[in-house]
């Protein structure tokens, strides 16, 4: 397990290196996880190596969303000032999704059926 954590942490780092280095709008942490992910597809990282790290820190999510919601407290004066904004975009981006997914999987399913 300790295995899969360091190389976590490792994808972690060179994401966050790689945004450094070219200033891409891609936060370091997601550039890290997109390597992970293909050297996960394309089995250059076999599944078995982060597994169980990869696991243990989904069982321990809700742990991480702690302080981002302590955080916000400290903006809680821009949030209201913003209420109106915020509850829009979030409304907004909501019926995107559904859409996207609906028609995604009308598109699929007509394809199954030819």
């Amino acid at each position: 397990m300790i295995r899969g954590f360091m190389l976590i942490l490792a994808m972690l780092s060179i994401g966050t290196l790689i945004n450094e280095l070219t200033d891409l709008p891609i936060p370091g942490n997601v550039i890290g996880m997109i390597i992970l992910f293909l050297c996960l597809q394309f089995k250059i990282i076999p599944y078995d190596w982060v597994k169980d790290a990869a696991a243990s820190l989904t069982k321990r999510m809700s742990l991480f969303f702690i302080p981002a919601g302590v955080g916000m407290m400290e903006y809680l004066d821009l949030l209201k000032d913003n209420v109106m904004m915020i509850s829009v975009t979030i409304v907004g981006s909501m019926f995107a999704v559904l859409l996207t997914a609906g028609w995604t999987g009308q598109f699929l399913g007509k394809k199954d059926q030819k």
